[in-house]
C-alpha cells in the first residue's frame, strides 16, 4: 500500500532506522506516525481539496480550518441549507495577512471594509470550496515524524517495552 499523507518519506525513515527490505511495513509506520502528529496537533498538514462548512458567530469574523486557497465561498442567509449567495473575492479577506509569505495557512476570513457581505448566523451558513492544509509541510513535522517512526520501528524489539 503506497504512502498517503505522510510527513516524511520511506527514503528519509531508512536512512534514519538504517532499516530496508520492508518498505510496507515502514510505510504503514509513517502513516500512524503522521496520524499521531495529527491528533497531537489537532491540526492536519498535508493539502486536501474538500468543501467544508462553518457556522459563523460573528457577522465580520470566521474562523477556519488550515486553508491553502478558496475555490468558492457560498453563504445560506435563510437557513434553507441552499447556499444562495456567491462571494466575489473582494467581499472577503483571508487571514492572518502574510500567512502565504510565510509558508502557513489561513486561519480565518474578514468581511472586507467595501465588501458587500456579511456572514449570516445561520447554523452551516457558510461553506467554502478549497484547498485545506499548509502550504509545505514544516520542518519541524517532518523531523517529529521521523522521531515517532523511528521509535515505533524500535519497539518492535520491545514488545515488552524492554529494549
Amino acid at each position: 500500500m503506497p504512502l498517503v499523507n505522510g510527513y516524511c518519506t520511506l527514503a528519509e525513515l531508512i536512512a534514519r532506522t538504517e532499516t530496508s527490505g520492508i518498505d510496507s511495513t515502514l510505510e504503514r509506520v509513517i502513516e500512524a506516525a503522521s496520524r499521531a502528529i495529527d491528533r497531537s496537533c489537532n491540526r492536519v498538514f498535508y493539502q486536501s481539496s474538500e468543501t467544508r462548512t462553518y457556522t459563523a458567530d460573528s457577522v465580520d469574523w470566521l474562523p477556519i480550518d488550515d486553508l491553502i486557497s478558496v475555490t468558492s465561498l457560498v453563504t445560506d442567509d435563510d437557513g434553507d441549507r441552499t447556499y444562495e449567495t456567491t462571494w466575489v473575492t473582494t467581499d472577503y479577506d483571508l487571514t492572518p495577512d502574510n500567512a502565504a509569505l510565510r509558508s502557513e495557512p489561513y486561519t480565518a476570513i474578514a468581511t472586507a471594509p467595501n465588501g458587500t457581505r456579511s456572514f449570516p448566523r445561520q447554523r452551516r451558513g457558510v461553506r467554502i470550496t478549497g484547498l485545506f492544509g499548509w502550504p509545505a509541510i514544516p520542518d519541524q513535522i517532518t523531523e517529529a515524524c521521523l522521531i515517532l517512526a523511528h521509535r515505533y520501528v524500535r519497539r518492535q524489539n520491545s514488545p515488552e517495552g524492554v529494549i
